[in-house]
């Protein structure tokens, strides 16, 4: 979505109908696919960020939001890894939704609960998820909507919830070449850290953490501990950012 075209963001067909059948996270850049042979490399790492961050995820009892899950990838991964719990996905694209049941792998039982949003707006009630997780999202959304999507995040999470949000990093040369020539992102505008912070804090209280991830190519997974030693440097290919919300 792109601020020029507002209407996808409003609850009209959305842009990401037109990638959904085929959708393979970016992979189409030949760039990407030197660093990681497929879109699952990419989101592991993000999932074992998390579970490490959130080891209740492993016991199960926590209600998860994936809020503009596209087409499932984050919940998916992560079960996979090991993670359990009440998942439920949400998404502006019926297309990318459509695509989660039909790529949902039978052996990890139902797919998640899902819905689709009405901008940024979804149809759960007040305190409704103990983590709420947006990955790769906030990119898409023009800039005048990012702060409905904040209120909005903050509105379904639990008093003492925590809301993780992964995004792409401006700060790294690589991903913003990437980016430009990425066809589902042709229309994204990249936004820093403090960006995101700054908007979080001007929603709702939280306490805020980031690191810094994606150091080395996703597909080698004997530099796989490289990451945690340089998650302070803010360089990394993504950010993680952690906002607990004040109980």
């Amino acid at each position: 979505m792109s601020a020029s075209d507002p209407q996808s963001w409003s609850g009209e067909p959305a842009e990401f109908d037109d990638y959904a059948a085929e959708y393979e996270g970016g992979l189409d850049n030949p760039i990407k696919r030197l660093l990681g042979s497929s879109p699952d490399q990419f989101i592991a790492v993000k999932a074992r960020w998390l579970l490490r961050r959130e080891p209740a995820l492993r016991t199960g009892g926590l209600a998860v939001l994936d809020y503009g899950c596209g087409v499932g990838s984050l919940m998916r991964v992560l079960i996979r890894l090991g993670a359990k719990g009440a998942f439920t996905g949400c998404d502006i694209s019926t297309g990318m939704l459509r695509q989660v049941e039909r790529r949902w792998p039978r052996d990890l039982g139902a797919p998640p609960q899902l819905a689709p949003q009405q901008g940024a707006r979804t149809p759960f009630a007040d305190a409704s998820f103990d983590i709420v997780m947006i990955s790769a999202v906030l990119h898409h959304v023009p800039v005048t909507d990012r702060p409905a999507v904040y209120a909005e995040l903050g509105r379904v999470l639990k008093p003492g919830g925590r809301i993780y949000v992964f995004e792409h990093n401006p700060r790294n040369p690589l991903v913003r070449y990437v980016t430009a020539r990425t066809p589902i992102d042709q229309n994204a505008i990249l936004l820093d850290a403090s960006e995101v912070r700054h908007g979080l804090l001007d929603a709702a209280r939280y306490t805020l953490d980031t690191d810094y991830l994606m150091f080395m190519p996703p597909g080698l997974a004997f530099l796989r501990g490289v990451d945690p030693l340089l998650a302070w440097l803010p360089m990394g290919g993504q950010y993680a950012i952690k906002a607990r919300k004040a109980a």
